[in-house]
């Protein structure tokens, strides 16, 4: 009798982890960076994986790493898996919490220095205060992983997976100290997003004097009378040297969501600050909207 080929081994967590984060930041590097092991760890590991499972998940071309149909299949289950987990841990934390205790609030960073004061100060004022950690960040941070318990997001599609409110239609418009000013671009993520497409297809490339990779830098450079910015209205309008030009564009407005994790939008604490920042957005929903 022919002697049995040894078990392949099982795929674990950490494999599909390593594949998830490749798969999330791009580059071997980055996910490096963000599992926190080096470089050619992370490369070693994931040649392993695929000399275990036969197949490749990610091909190596000019432009970077591309996920295969095989990577993809574990993206996925990987991303399934995370998510379990940490409705899991959500589950088991919460089962016992009161009304005390943090609530991690992230939003984009112009939305917490324009739209956010007054809120937050409306927030201090229940009774007991919440304790609100504030994490300003214009990158998507996971509630599914706990990386905060609610969030304030600018977008037309929020995550299937969480639960919320439409609070605001967040409408933009240009601003400038004075009419007839050269223009300030965008650059970065911006210059891909709905602010500078609509830059490209309506300015002119000799008109544009100075660019910004965010809408505070945008701010500040149109507060300074570099030049007209297009920017959000709830920032323009707050900013008193700056008055805006036109009314405001209709094909930039976007949709304002409160958002949190089903499992952990059901903390006494977590609802209560939840409700309370939906009221208050809803009060400041003219101020989104542009309404003279």
């Amino acid at each position: 009798m022919a002697p049995k080929a040894p078990a392949r081994p099982a795929l674990e967590w950490d494999d599909l982890r390593i594949a998830l984060a490749i798969a999330e930041h791009g580059t071997l590097s980055a996910a490096a960076a963000h599992l926190r092991i080096s470089h050619p760890t992370l490369s070693r590991r994931l040649q392993l994986m695929e000399r275990r499972l036969g197949t490749r998940l990610f091909e190596r071309t000019p432009a970077g790493l591309q996920i295969t149909p095989a990577g993809e299949e574990a993206r996925q289950l990987a991303t399934r898996l995370r998510d379990d987990i940490a409705a899991l841990e959500h589950r088991i934390a919460g089962r016992d919490a009161g009304a005390e205790g943090p609530v991690r609030l992230t939003a984009p960073d112009a939305v917490a220095e324009y739209l956010l004061p007054g809120l937050l100060a409306g927030l201090c004022r229940l009774q007991p205060p919440p304790t609100i950690d504030l994490l300003v960040s214009n990158q998507v941070l996971s509630l599914a992983q706990r990386d905060a318990d609610i969030a304030l997001r600018v977008t037309q599609s929020p995550t299937e997976t969480l639960t919320g409110r439409r609070v605001g239609t967040v409408a933009m418009a240009v601003y400038a100290v004075r009419d007839g000013l050269p223009w300030i671009g965008f650059d970065g993520a911006l210059a891909c997003a709905g602010p500078g497409v609509w830059i490209a297809s309506h300015v002119a490339e000799g008109d544009i004097r100075f660019r910004a990779n965010t809408l505070l830098g945008a701010a500040q450079a149109a507060r300074s009378g570099i030049g007209r910015a297009l920017l959000p209205c709830f920032v323009g309008g707050s900013i008193p040297e700056l008055a805006r030009i036109g009314a405001p564009i209709e094909a930039l407005a976007q949709p304002l969501w409160l958002l949190a994790h089903p499992e952990t939008a059901r903390l006494p604490r977590i609802r209560r600050t939840f409700d309370a920042l939906a009221a208050g957005l809803r009060q400041a929903a003219p101020l989104l909207a542009g309404a003279p």
